[in-house]
């Protein structure tokens, strides 16, 4: 179904929410991209104004002949949101499991 929901899409544009979520992981190699989430109003800006465009690039009709789109349902747009998430939980467990490590191996202080 996923195959079928993204071969109505450019790959590029496919790609783009994945994008999105990402850049809240990107702030931090080691700490919770759900830690202080709201500190940056210009990321969420920028997240926002992007998946607007994503948006209006599937479900504008002026758009979707510039661009070669169709308009999505809305199941298949949850399962896209779902399916560009996984980025998010991929680089939380990576992350938590790095924190996990560094803790087992640092000294811990007594003799």
């Amino acid at each position: 179904m996923w195959r079928a929901i993204c071969s109505r899409l450019p790959a590029r544009r496919a790609r783009e929410p994945s994008s999105a979520f990402n850049a809240f992981n990107a702030r931090s190699d080691t700490t919770s991209a759900f830690t202080h989430l709201f500190t940056n109003p210009w990321l969420w800006g920028a997240v926002a104004l992007s998946l607007l465009l994503q948006v209006a690039v599937v479900n504008l009709e002026f758009l979707n002949l510039a661009f070669g789109t169709v308009p999505l349902a809305f199941d298949q747009w949850l399962l896209c949101a779902a399916m560009a998430s996984v980025v998010v939980w991929y680089s939380e467990l990576r992350k938590l499991a790095s924190r996990a490590w560094s803790r087992r191996d640092a000294p811990t202080g007594s003799l």
